[in-house]
């Protein structure tokens, strides 16, 4: 942008650039941007419920990176083979409401496929639903039943969930943010940051982290060699040439530019 309104300065005031030098910059600036390192591009064909992941942008690939590394352990590994018949469960019952199978990972990360897990809140079973929540969603919990343990009852009450969460977020990646840190905060953060992309919004921490999760939980399960080369570390370096590449590309175009004004050339 800069190295345009200097052009167009030049043009205006001066009179100096000829549009053939524009021309010839414009080709520099390509050459060398295409010149850079390159990268597989199925190594970045990444989505959650088809919705790419913008993983060429280096802060996106770094926190995706580093929650790849995250679940690359043994204990992970026994997971994904004990919970094989649960989630096939759990992905038919989402089907049936027009929820994608991505979410199937849910109750994965919520509570690695445990019934039992309790979170210092409240939250419980599968889904981790607060008692209000499951109750809400016509789920019985009380001193002597609680359907958040089941799977099946709790899969279709996080079924109609998610799929009330689409209708009012429009968004399957806002949907995963919002089933963290519940709608309403969402929508607020949506508003104040005039943004919907949840790429692009400021949230808290732990909802920032959670798409992460969700996205590198998927890998693993349905891609563990493209999984281990984003775990190498060396996906993230090649990224970071590219940006590296590209500024520098953009700086000596830029040179250039100034350099032509300052001698009027």
């Amino acid at each position: 942008m800069i190295r345009l309104i200097f052009v167009a300065f030049s043009i205006a005031v001066m009179g100096k650039v000829s549009m053939s030098e524009v021309e010839v910059e414009k080709k520099e600036l390509k050459e060398l941007t295409e010149n850079t390192n390159t990268i597989n591009s199925d190594l970045l064909a990444i989505d959650f419920c088809g919705e790419a992941i913008p993983l060429s942008e280096l802060r996106i690939a770094q926190r995706y990176q580093k929650m790849i590394r995250n679940y690359d352990n043994p204990q992970f590994r026994k997971l994904m083979t004990s919970t094989e018949k649960r989630m096939r469960t759990v992905e038919t019952i989402l089907k049936k409401y027009g929820v994608p199978a991505d979410f199937k990972y849910v109750p994965i990360i919520e509570s690695a496929m445990s019934n039992d897990v309790t979170s210092h809140r409240g939250a419980g079973g599968y889904w981790q639903f607060m008692p209000s929540t499951a109750k809400s969603l016509g789920l019985v919990v009380d001193s002597t039943r609680d359907d958040r343990k089941h799977l099946v009852k709790s899969t279709h009450a996080a079924a109609k969930y998610l799929r009330d969460l689409h209708r009012q977020l429009g968004s399957w990646t806002l949907v995963a943010a919002a089933f963290n840190a519940g709608p309403q905060h969402i929508q607020n953060r949506m508003n104040a940051q005039n943004k919907d992309d949840y790429f692009k919004l400021k949230l808290n921490a732990e909802t920032t982290k959670y798409m992460y999760k969700l996205v590198a939980v998927k890998e693993w399960f349905s891609n563990p060699e493209r999984s281990r080369e984003w775990g190498s570390g060396e996906v993230v370096e090649r990224i970071a040439e590219i940006h590296l590449d590209k500024k520098n590309a953009s700086l000596k175009a830029d040179s250039k530019s100034f350099a032509r004004l300052e001698t009027g050339s």
